[in-house]
């Protein structure tokens, strides 16, 4: 049987997904439209309401055709992405495409040590910056206290929304973990081989890792998610086992009397999936303006509402040149999407990328007043430049 599933493992995942289409354009798609009808069983109802509680407020202020837009724009996406996953189960084509990855992406480069420990410094005390202004909302938010409903496993741990004095303590809190690790980053630059140090610093960016991203999730209690920290989101989570994996190195060196082994455990692999998280967060944003947008989006139009209901000058006055407007949508989705090329091993394709996503993150502010012209999503482009090395020395 194991061998059969193993042998038969593209049709079986192709039937699947055959099967998951057919059963929600002839079957799930006209229970969505009974449900808007208020005429849905029963089941299917409270299983909406479960997964899209808003939903059931929601439904009142759009239409129906505006819900099942969405809903047909899920499974079309789920059907590109799932054909994309069904393409490496063809075992020439996986052997092809690891074989590029191997050769022409940042997967096989290393990152030396002294770098990591400058990433690290840098991410410890972005941390800090980056929720500089949190206390502050966080505190107009308290008055508004009896509104807040926790999002997902928050939900766990309290129904109210915790007291200043929490927020304060746990901000001090971010602050010292800081400059502990920052003090074991500046030890391990003269004590290169101490595994405590490791550890500790392994430890520090943990705890400022968990401690970043659990506040951040009170700002989103009241209702309004919103995705500027959705790239450093996947540093806080990823660089921890990056740091793991030179703590592991260091420790295998600690236990081998080769001079090779310990020269080559002085370099720590780079964090690939570091690179890849990025680059796919910037790819899903291009496709979801071809999915959402579609056409719009291609031709200008939807950019070019966008300026014209912006209230700065800049965006009004960029919105009397449609052709401009045609030109800078059509990069904006050429460039989104092509980001996953961040991957490849060629330094001007990344430096490329990167002036570009530069260039629209401050356009972005000037023009639209949305986000900081020193975006969080640039914070991330430092790991993206350091975080690998293309030569080993």
């Amino acid at each position: 049987m194991k061998h059969f599933i193993k042998k038969n493992l593209f049709w079986i995942f192709f039937f699947l997904i055959l099967f998951s289409q057919i059963l929600y354009w002839f079957w799930l798609r006209n229970y969505t439209l009974d449900y808007f009808a208020s005429d849905s069983v029963t089941w299917f109802s409270n299983l909406v309401e479960n997964l899209y509680p808003r939903l059931k407020i929601e439904k009142h202020r759009f239409d129906a055709s505006f819900f099942i837009k969405k809903s047909d724009q899920i499974a079309i996406r789920f059907l590109f992405v799932s054909s994309i996953f069904l393409l490496f189960l063809i075992p020439k084509f996986y052997k092809k495409a690891k074989s590029f990855v191997i050769n022409n992406s940042v997967y096989s480069q290393k990152i030396t040590q002294k770098n990591q420990l400058f990433l690290i410094i840098y991410f410890l005390i972005s941390n800090v910056l980056l929720s500089a202004d949190w206390l502050e909302i966080l505190t107009e938010y308290s008055q508004i206290a009896l509104l807040y409903e926790p999002i997902s496993f928050y939900k766990l741990f309290s129904f109210t929304f915790p007291s200043l004095s929490f927020f304060e303590n746990s901000f001090i809190f971010l602050k010292i973990i800081t400059g502990i690790g920052i003090s074991f980053c500046v030890f391990s630059l003269f004590f290169q081989r101490k595994i405590l140090f490791k550890i500790m610093i392994f430890l520090c960016v943990v705890l400022s890792s968990v401690l970043f991203i659990y506040l951040q999730g009170f700002l989103y209690g009241f209702g309004k998610i919103e995705h500027t920290y959705a790239t450093w989101n996947w540093v806080c989570i990823l660089l921890p086992f990056w740091i793991f994996g030179g703590v592991l190195s260091l420790v295998r060196t600690s236990t081998t009397a080769k001079i090779e082994t310990i020269k080559t455990a002085k370099l720590i692999p780079q964090n690939y999936l570091l690179f890849l998280a990025i680059g796919l967060v910037y790819t899903a944003s291009g496709l979801e303006k071809i999915f959402i947008g579609g056409w719009d989006w291609i031709n200008g139009n939807a950019l070019l509402s966008y300026l014209q209901n912006s209230p700065t000058d800049l965006a009004q006055n960029l919105s009397d040149y449609p052709f401009i407007v045609f030109l800078l949508s059509l990069l904006t989705i050429i460039w989104e999407t092509g980001f996953i090329f961040i991957l490849h091993k060629n330094k001007y394709i990344k430096l490329t990328l990167l002036f570009i996503g530069i260039c629209f993150h401050v356009s972005v502010y000037f023009f639209m007043n949305i986000g900081h012209y020193f975006s969080p999503w640039i914070w991330v482009y430092v790991f993206l430049l350091f975080g690998q090395e293309s030569k080993i020395k």
